[in-house]
């Protein structure tokens, strides 16, 4: 009997509880800051990312190995070319490619319609790695697909580094910048980079 009582609980638990990995399927990613002459604003125009989704009872459970890797280079300025070069040198592309966070643990819930997801994890910017709680929204779209946007703010001399400057440093531009995102993700096909 104890046996049988074992084998339901696990029949249980597989058919209410089902994961699938997830990639990016469609993107819209900033990063904005500020200046002595204006504000200013850079494309980020391709990311590798992948989660592994619990589901529970048709509605997502838990979000599990959460990883997002943003390659310097793909840092476009609406600005031009020598607004580009300044942002690589200022995250110290050459010895430092990719900006990533990987989550160690995320809160899910489910409120008036969306998800709430709260993502501890650890944040790498220019070599320098900090421990960072990220919050996002989260909705369902077609074809079991979810939504997730959100912004985050990082002050540059946190991670090492040096806020870009131009002229002879008659222009400079603020420490803190601000990255928004709104990340389309479907079940995995085997591809999780996108470029824009």
């Amino acid at each position: 009997m104890k046996y049988l009582l074992l084998n339901l609980l696990a029949l249980f638990v597989a058919v209410s509880l089902s994961g699938q990995a997830y990639e990016v399927e469609d993107f819209e990613m900033t990063v904005s800051g500020t200046s002595t002459l204006h504000d200013w604003t850079s494309d980020i125009t391709k990311i590798n990312a992948e989660a592994y989704i619990d589901w529970a009872d048709g509605k997502v459970g838990n979000v599990r190995n959460l990883s997002v890797t943003v390659p310097v280079e793909s840092i476009i300025s609406t600005k031009g070319r020598i607004m580009d070069g300044k942002t690589w040198d200022a995250l110290k592309k050459d010895k430092h490619p990719n900006i990533t966070f990987k989550a160690s643990a995320a809160d899910v819930k489910w409120v008036n319609g969306s998800y709430l997801i709260t993502a501890n994890g650890k944040l790498t910017v220019a070599g320098q790695t900090k421990n960072v709680t990220l919050k996002a929204n989260g909705k369902p779209v077609a074809n079991g697909g979810l939504v997730f946007s959100g912004s985050y703010d990082i002050n540059m001399p946190d991670y090492g580094m040096e806020p870009p400057t131009a002229l002879m440093g008659s222009i400079k531009t603020g420490e803190k910048v601000t990255i928004e995102y709104s990340v389309r993700m479907q079940p995995s096909n085997g591809n999780a980079g996108l470029d824009r």
